[in-house]
């Protein structure tokens, strides 16, 4: 489904269907999960976070500290069920160029091969140099993937998943 730039409630709407969908779909479960529309011709990002870390942004070259972070809200499914209140659903408008990184707490908190935590430091510092030697985020993310992996000698305590996605304007 593409949004449409001249509705400015649309990416919101769309968010809400789709915690309705997930509601019905499973209604005894809980999931956690960020729920994200990214409007192509305009850059605007739409998403809401149910119980993960806060997504990363990533512009000219360096993390914008706290600029996707929001309050997260409760994860999906049953609990959530009782509660009336809607669901925040934030908006921000991408800058070309900018990338976005959605990641699970299993990244952060996976261990290193001496037995450390990867980290948030270690995580952002990874993608900030991938950034800047100008890699593909495809390519960064597989590195960050393996360099997790190595540490935790293939066998991670926690789920580690990873979404990156880049905006640019269409036709640059």
């Amino acid at each position: 489904m593409e949004a449409d730039a001249a509705d400015p409630g649309f990416g919101e709407q769309f968010l809400e269907d789709m915690l309705a969908q997930a509601h019905e779909a499973t209604p005894m479960d809980i999931r956690t999960g960020i729920l994200t529309q990214l409007d192509l011709a305009s850059g605007v990002l739409t998403w809401c976070n149910c119980g993960h870390p806060p997504p990363l942004l990533i512009r000219a070259g360096h993390v914008l500290e706290g600029a996707l972070e929001r309050q997260a809200q409760p994860p999906m499914g049953l609990p959530a069920r009782f509660g009336e209140e809607a669901r925040d659903v934030h908006e921000i408008a991408l800058e070309p160029g900018d990338r976005v990184l959605l990641y699970t707490d299993g990244v952060t908190e996976s261990r290193t091969a001496g037995g450390g935590e990867f980290g948030m430091d270690r995580f952002a510092d990874s993608i900030i140099r991938a950034t800047a030697a100008g890699e593909l985020a495809a390519e960064a993310l597989r590195r960050l993937i393996h360099s997790i992996l190595d540490g935790e000698g293939s066998d991670l305590r926690d789920d580690a998943t990873l979404l990156g996605l880049g905006w640019s304007p269409p036709g640059t």
